[in-house]
């Protein structure tokens, strides 16, 4: 399942579910086989996520909807995301378990971003400020440079993140970390890249058994930041979209939505609009782009207007818990790696909405397993 992560096919899926959703189905099929230990405990910010889910449904009770077979297939989607999180809390509370996950997935972002360069699944398209965006299989640009960079800081952070890393392992992990950072750049998202930043920002708060050993990973994060700055002003396509926002304040349409959706939000305040109700809605009010419907590009702005502040605060409060269980957990045997890909996720959120994301409910679910574990070491060292 985690490996599929980077191998959306959008163009190929399967009556409207892609080979990560039938990947997670799959998952979660099996999970009975080991029924206690996939949902053996149940971490209370997930009980906050499953008022989230009550208020979802009530809502496409109380709302109404437009089209029926889009709002059953979104919770669908939720439910299955809010499953695999789960299940993926208790398993990757075994560290064996994650520490092969991890890898798994620092393996196929190498392997998606290098398969474009040879050919394989390239897909590419010009935009209008200039240069191509390059993706692979008819991905998202974003969701791909979001993924991509998630694989860079899980490298990152597996090598200098933590103690005990063989000194060949981290020299590898520079060519590999070049490869999915060239991927990264020819994607031109701006959003993905600001993502990654945050990403490696909160690798510099690796815990450190030495000063010099913390001066040495804010290094790297430094020198990452550097090496991929330099990358993008020196591609057309991602220093042209870099250009147009900070002279014209192109946003590629953000601009008129985010202020569209806010006065939505304010006039249903409690409730919002309801599922994918408040889509159409927007779509209405802007006028920068002709679509019947349109995604919030913004995770905070989706919910709001989507089940008002009854949906909202149970899910803010269950991703706060996340948040400082990832902080927590740097004194897990995953060290920096949850929080950093926390921070990642919680940026891109910022230009993308992706609350139906499975990589983003894997990355709770492993923040979870981490502040889990430093509990227990805490436990034993008392």
């Amino acid at each position: 399942m985690i490996v599929s992560f980077n191998f959306e096919m959008p163009n190929r899926s399967f009556g409207g579910w892609e080979i990560p959703a039938m990947t997670a189905a799959l998952f979660l099929f099996t999970s009975p086989l080991a029924l206690r230990a996939c949902y053996g405990a149940l971490p209370g910010p997930l009980v906050f996520f499953g008022v989230f889910l009550w208020v979802f449904a009530v809502s496409t009770l109380v709302q109404g909807w437009v089209i029926l077979a889009d709002v059953r297939h979104f919770f669908l989607v939720l439910v299955e995301a809010v499953l695999v999180c789960w299940a993926s809390v208790n398993l990757l509370a075994r560290e064996r378990v994650g520490s092969v996950a991890l890898w798994c997935f620092v393996g196929s972002s190498v392997a998606r971003a290098v398969l474009p360069m040879v050919g394989v699944g390239r897909t590419s398209y010009a935009v209008w400020t200039g240069g191509e965006r390059i993706t692979a299989f008819g991905q998202n640009a974003n969701f791909s440079a979001i993924l991509l960079s998630a694989g860079l800081v899980t490298l990152l952070g597996l090598t200098y993140g933590k103690h005990g890393a063989p000194r060949w392992v981290r020299l590898l992990a520079w060519p590999m970390g070049a490869l999915i950072g060239i991927a990264i750049v020819d994607t031109g998202s701006r959003g993905g890249l600001l993502a990654l930043g945050a990403g490696l920002l909160a690798f510099v708060f690796t815990p450190a058994v030495s000063l010099k050993l913390r001066l040495r990973n804010t290094a790297v994060a430094a020198l990452a930041i550097g090496l991929l700055t330099a990358a993008a002003l020196h591609t057309a396509v991602m220093r042209n979209r870099f250009e147009a926002t900070t002279e014209t304040g192109s946003m590629a349409g953000r601009e008129q939505l985010f202020p569209s959706l806010v006065d939505m939000f304010l006039e249903k305040p409690l409730a919002g609009w309801g599922p994918i109700n408040n889509q159409y809605e927007v779509a209405a009010r802007t006028t920068d782009m002709v679509k019947e419907r349109r995604d919030a590009h913004n995770l905070l702005l989706e919910l709001l207007t989507a089940e008002g502040l009854a949906g909202t605060v149970p899910f803010v409060i269950g991703l706060g818990g996340c948040v400082l269980a990832a902080w927590r957990g740097r004194a897990s045997p995953y060290g920096v790696v949850p929080l950093t890909l926390v921070a990642l996720f919680l940026a891109a959120n910022l230009s993308t909405n992706l609350v139906a994301y499975k990589p983003l409910w894997w990355v709770l679910a492993l923040a979870l397993a981490s502040g889990r574990l430093a509990a227990r070491a805490g436990e034993a060292r008392a």
